[in-house]
């Protein structure tokens, strides 16, 4: 595809997107709907969420379609792109990863790796998946080991889910960037910079150092799909 039809294309592009990005949303306020019987009255950044995963998949898809990267590269980076969209809503919204829908990503991931045309076998995607399983779980226990949970359960189902989407070395270089970002944010807000907060989502963190890995190309280097 040319240069001059990408450029005439994004506005569809892009529109599609956003459409698409309100649909993940909506499934979100659905399932908080189910459990609880109301949806939010109000979603913090959902608007900003919203455009921003509609200019990382446009971003993604051109790029993808200029550079003739392998289509299932690209397939797999706006499925993960649109996982985040859903989990970051939330996690901002109730703190809370359900374990329905981190175990959806992890299975969606298991099926991608197996059926797909991938450098790793599936048998190493499960030890990835094993072994992120338990350095994080034991993390999870260290964290939380005066009662007060600062990690949660559902942060380390995500976490493992993604090292079989990415490999366990592409996921704990997102881990320790979405860390690093976190601790630069306490450091501000004891200092007075920043408004302290009891409690810090951490699936946005992911979700935000995930895109930006997608968008630097790191998986296309390590990921499954090359």
């Amino acid at each position: 595809m040319t240069l001059l039809t990408l450029c005439l294309l994004i506005p569809v592009i892009f529109t599609a997107f956003v459409v698409i990005g309100r649909g993940l949303h909506q499934q979100a306020a659905n399932f908080i709907r189910d459990h609880e019987g109301h949806s939010p009255d109000k979603w913090p950044y959902s608007g900003v969420i919203t455009v921003l995963f509609a200019l990382m998949a446009s971003l993604v898809f051109l790029r993808g379609e200029y550079q003739e990267l392998p289509r299932l590269t690209v397939f797999r980076d706006l499925i993960l792109l649109g996982w985040c969209v859903v989990l970051t809503h939330l996690d901002i919204a109730r703190h809370w990863l359900p374990l329905p829908f981190t175990l959806s990503l992890t299975i969606s991931g298991m099926l991608f790796t197996l059926l797909s045309d991938t450098l790793l076998p599936f048998r190493h995607a499960l030890v990835d998946w094993g072994v992120m399983m338990t350095l994080l779980y034991g993390f999870r226990v260290m964290a939380n080991r005066h009662g007060k949970e600062r990690f949660g359960l559902g942060d380390v189902y995500l976490l493992a889910g993604l090292s079989i989407w990415l490999t366990l070395p592409v996921t704990a270089v997102i881990t320790l960037m979405a860390l690093g970002i976190i601790a630069v944010q306490w450091l501000a807000s004891r200092t007075g910079l920043l408004v302290n907060r009891e409690f810090i989502p951490f699936a946005p963190y992911i979700c935000f150092c995930l895109a930006m890995v997608i968008l630097a190309g790191i998986p296309s280097f390590t990921g499954y799909v090359l």
